[in-house]
């Protein structure tokens, strides 16, 4: 039997990094490109503890917490530049996540995108896939005075879709956003090659492995 029913939603709202495309390589260089120049040593478990989630935390944790609001702003420039570069190179799509969002549209259920990413990262990935037309809503972590994991950007999403939390499920592969759609009253469904680690079993309401797993585990009907 199939875990979920798509005529009990009206919304699907996916991450994008790592979720709809791969780009966290491109992340992680362009952080690690201007920590070097800083003379900062990042341990990689800090890279990998700030996946899914915004610059403000990240440089908070590596520079400190005094870190003042000009020279935050500084930094996250200088990262996005450097992402920005190196992007186009990098970024691929992750299979099956265009013909999802296709499929979800068909279906009738309105598909957003709730992101860390600055805005102009979300409307490039979208261009990749090829999805423009079909994407309803579209919320930039940068853009808001609080990041996943807090539940904001996907307050925001449902505010924009004009939609109770019951009423949309949310598509994540990282444990920040997991936390950020729970909160937000979401239900989630988690994606990708972490999914069956404990964490997302205990937290999601289903786990797939890809999008082949994802389409089977809803009655398309």
């Amino acid at each position: 039997m199939p875990a979920l029913s798509l005529s009990a939603y009206r919304a699907a709202i996916f991450d994008l990094d790592g979720t709809l495309v791969l780009s966290e390589p491109a992340w992680e260089l362009a952080k690690r490109r201007i920590m070097d120049d800083l003379g900062v040593t990042v341990p990689q478990e800090t890279y990998d503890a700030f996946v899914g989630r915004g610059l403000r935390g990240f440089l908070a944790q590596v520079i400190g917490p005094d870190l003042d609001l000009a020279t935050r702003d500084d930094l996250s420039r200088r990262i996005g530049a450097e992402a920005d570069a190196l992007l186009p190179q990098m970024r691929q799509v992750v299979p099956g996540a265009a013909e999802t969002i296709l499929r979800l549209d068909a279906a009738g259920l309105r598909v957003a995108i709730c992101s860390s990413s600055p805005r102009r990262h979300i409307l490039a990935a979208i261009a990749q896939l090829q999805v423009g037309d079909h994407i309803a809503a579209i919320v930039s972590g940068a853009d808001l005075p609080r990041g996943k994991p807090d539940p904001l950007p996907y307050l925001e999403t449902l505010r924009l879709l004009e939609l109770p939390a019951a009423r949309a499920f949310a598509v994540e592969d990282a444990l920040p956003g997991i936390r950020s759609a729970r909160d937000a009253g979401l239900q989630v469904i988690g994606i990708g090659p972490e999914s069956s680690r404990p964490e997302f079993l205990a937290a999601c309401r289903l786990c797939v492995a890809d999008y082949q797993d994802f389409a089977r585990a809803f009655d398309w009907g």
